[in-house]
């Protein structure tokens, strides 16, 4: 079998961490990038690399810095040859209103939630032409109706959807891209008002999982025809 190879962001935790184990299971060698996750970095590697020889490498690397990423590209090259999926998944996020922020909040927001993607899909294009391949971005759900005390934080994940829609432009017809909005995805289940108060204003009745994105991402790697396009997981409650 072929094996065709994703690079995930953020990968070794939560939703990362889910969509890594979802692709490996559709036939994907999983390049899984983590910052400070060492442990779940490792213990990821040591499963999917029990389930399937060699399909798993982790790294530790500044997604804004330009050298760490091009030495991973040639990595990527020298072990995989190819690279069919970029899933820029890794993110901060912290409250920051329009008093109270300081300017390693910029950095930290900006440079994780939109310039990192950017980079990445710069340095990531000619190997993504070769393979015909695709890029998903992970945006928010909640960033067009505007996050009180998320300023920065909102410019970023709107700059972000901004940006997929621009590349899909660019980058056709040899690579499509796509953005996943997570809506409410794994909040602590404590029986308290506020989740009930959250969970009554999403049409579905239920706080989603990491699975509902990970099978978005799977669905996203097989429509062939669809590029440009943010697809909102949130059980409906942007219809509100």
């Amino acid at each position: 079998m072929n094996y065709k190879t994703a690079l995930v962001t953020g990968g070794a935790i939560r939703i990362g961490k889910d969509i890594c184990k979802k692709l490996h299971e559709n036939g994907y060698n999983i390049i899984c990038h983590y910052n400070k996750s060492e442990d779940a970095a490792k213990a990821l590697k040591s499963e999917l690399n029990e389930s399937r020889k060699n399909s798993c490498e982790v790294f530790s690397l500044d997604l804004n810095n330009l050298n760490q990423v091009e030495d991973l590209l040639e990595k990527i090259n020298k072990n995989f040859h190819s690279l069919d999926l970029l899933v820029n998944n890794a993110s901060s996020f912290f409250k920051t209103d329009l008093e109270n922020h300081q300017d390693s909040d910029w950095d930290d927001l900006i440079n994780s939630n939109l310039r990192g993607p950017f980079i990445l899909a710069k340095h990531c294009k000619k190997m993504l032409s070769e393979s015909k391949g695709l890029i998903i971005n992970i945006s928010d759900a909640m960033v067009n109706r505007g996050m009180k005390n998320y300023v920065i934080y909102s410019m970023a994940k709107a700059g972000l959807e901004n940006l997929t829609k621009t590349l899909a432009r660019e980058l056709a017809p040899e690579v499509r891209v796509n953005a996943i909005a997570p809506g409410a995805i794994l909040l602590p289940s404590d029986g308290s008002s506020a989740e009930e108060e959250l969970v009554n204003e999403i049409p579905l009745n239920r706080i989603g999982t990491e699975r509902d994105i990970s099978d978005a991402v799977i669905g996203l790697t097989k429509f062939s025809y669809v590029t440009g396009q943010i697809l909102k997981i949130d059980g409906g409650r942007s219809l509100n």
